[in-house]
């Protein structure tokens, strides 16, 4: 069974695929005319930076409600730029399937997961077999906003259309009060261009350290942007994940050991993204 990359977006807003490209294509300044749902309001004649400049974002309730005063504008994007991404998608659970990695009945997790472009990669290309056989727990945590009620939509679309009756979603609101407690230990967590954007790496980290197995496999990358240090807002990269980059790691590198690239590659390219095991010892 074969999915194209706008299905479900045409169908949650009501758009045609031209119009679902234009929507999710980065332009400089460009002010989308975004549909509404029944979960979002429409939003219109407003760039990125002129939602984040709605309010002073300077508590992490303010951080968060950006998210949700930007619309669909991150459903539409996020769709768009992965759409050509699936290949690399599958190279991650391909790594994780050779190497353990995924197996009957783990548990999946996909963290700060926007539209879940990686979960939703898995389980559009399985064969028609092994959706019917699929069994993991599958848990997507993000913050309450639209694209995090269009992933929720988009994954439980697939899960009836593929009749994965063994399949387990689980939905993880991230609230500015605390971190999301899972139902059962991790297997697997994908971290992918989140970090720069959540007010404490380091919690988030200490958080999957509690809730995934020893030898559970942490995804991940940090984008490293350039500031002006002059600068005291850097919109959503967030000038408190930068400052904790450094420990953030050291902490990584106390608990968990890096599987790949090998230590110089990822030494020399910041934003690469690692696979780490959590140790078997506890440090």
């Amino acid at each position: 069974m074969s999915f194209n990359w706008y299905d479900h977006l045409c169908d949650y807003y009501g758009v045609s695929p031209e119009e679902a490209l234009q929507l999710g294509t980065r332009s400089s300044g460009r002010k989308p005319s975004l549909p509404g749902s029944t979960t979002c309001e429409p939003v219109a004649d407003m760039t990125y930076e002129d939602i984040w400049a709605l309010e002073k974002r300077d508590t992490v309730e303010s951080v968060y409600k950006f998210y949700k005063d930007q619309g669909a504008w991150s459903a539409f994007r996020q769709c768009v730029r992965h759409k050509d991404l699936e290949q690399y998608h599958m190279s991650i659970f391909n790594y994780l399937l050779k190497n353990g990695g995924l197996a009957r009945g783990h548990h999946i997790c996909e963290y700060g997961c926007g539209v879940a472009p990686f979960v939703t990669t898995l389980l559009k290309s399985v064969s028609d077999e092994t959706a019917k056989n699929i069994n993991f727990k599958i848990t997507v945590a993000d913050l309450d906003c639209e694209h995090f009620a269009f992933a929720k939509y988009r994954l439980q679309s697939i899960k009836e259309t593929r009749k994965m009756k063994n399949l387990e979603l689980e939905f993880k609101t991230v609230t500015p009060d605390g971190l999301p407690k899972f139902s059962s230990e991790l297997d697997v967590v994908i971290c992918f261009e989140v970090l720069e954007h959540v007010p404490s790496p380091i919690a988030v980290l200490e958080n999957f350290r509690n809730n995934m197995k020893p030898g559970g496999f942490y995804v991940e990358n940090f984008i490293k942007h350039d500031h002006d240090d002059d600068d005291d807002d850097d919109g959503p990269d967030l000038i408190s994940a930068r400052e904790e980059r450094d420990q953030y790691y050291k902490n990584l590198n106390t608990h968990y050991d890096l599987q790949f690239p090998d230590r110089k590659t990822s030494d020399d390219n910041p934003d690469i993204t690692r696979f780490w095991r959590k140790s078997y010892i506890n440090r």
